[in-house]
């Protein structure tokens, strides 16, 4: 991957119109081609979606992008930080993540607290001493969330839809520029689930959001605040751009191979797809 200055500071993240970007990325794991050429970028005020069938790669880009992969070939950057040159441990607090992935390296007995402050430092099971001031940043962020009864609670007992909801949290006290949601309703019931996107439209709208990339197998999902949509099929950029551009019958029927006809609510705010 190519090599860059490892001196950028989280100033010279802010001044950058550009928050993230895969330039040429491609990821093989033995002879099987995942990511090929992928090329993408965000930049301050987008929201993204990216969707597309199982097995394109939505999931392996969002682990090149958090370093929890490594690209095969090509360039990944945080504002000015380039992977491969910056220390990756450092650039992740400055980006949220919300993954079902994390919910098994987290230890049965952390407490939710502990759990929560941990994405500060983008690290898992926290260890240290929990400030007053920070019990109370995670109460105020749970109970925004609808859990402020889960402050005093461990990780082990709590459900499925509680465990997305605690990491939605952990991704919120990052000092972070963009917050990747890869299939954060997953696990959530109907209701908590809209209780979930209407809190997600809230802070896409509120003056100092970051900018948010969701990766969702549901159209129903992609609220009125996404600006863009990434289309992945086989590994590669189907289709990328604005949201009005790019999300069309003709779009998802291609990608998906089957064919799909895109539909919008009677207010014309939320999609849904017909056979």
């Amino acid at each position: 991957m190519r090599s860059a200055s490892a001196s950028s500071s989280r100033g010279n993240l802010s001044q950058d119109p550009t928050v993230l970007s895969a330039s040429g990325v491609s990821f093989r794991r033995g002879d099987r081609i995942i990511l090929d050429g992928i090329t993408w970028r965000v930049r301050v005020g987008e929201h993204w979606v990216i969707l597309g069938p199982n097995g394109c790669g939505k999931t392996s880009l969002i682990k090149l992008i958090t370093g929890y992969e490594m690209a095969t070939d090509g360039d990944i950057a945080v504002g000015n930080d380039h992977f491969g040159s910056a220390d990756w441990r450092e650039v992740r607090k400055h980006v949220g993540l919300v993954t079902t992935a994390l919910t098994h390296f987290l230890e049965p007995g952390e407490p939710v607290v502990d759990a929560v402050v941990s994405g500060r430092e983008a690290m898992l099971n926290f260890v240290g001493n929990i400030t007053p001031a920070q019990r109370r940043e995670v109460r105020a962020l749970l109970t925004q969330i609808g859990c402020g009864h889960l402050v005093d609670s461990r990780w082990g007992v709590l459900s499925q839809g509680e465990r997305q909801k605690v990491l939605i949290c952990r991704a919120m006290m990052a000092r972070f520029r963009v917050l990747i949601l890869d299939e954060p309703c997953a696990g959530l019931d109907p209701v908590a689930r809209e209780h979930f996107l209407h809190w997600l439209q809230e802070l896409a709208t509120s003056a100092h959001s970051p900018s948010l990339v969701l990766v969702t197998h549901h159209v129903e999902e992609i609220l009125p605040c996404f600006t863009h949509v990434l289309l992945l099929k086989d590994g590669r950029v189907f289709g990328a751009g604005e949201k009005k551009k790019v999300l069309s019958s003709a779009n998802l029927s291609a990608a998906y191979g089957a064919k799909l006809r895109l539909v919008k609510d009677r207010r014309g705010e939320r999609f849904g797809l017909r056979f």
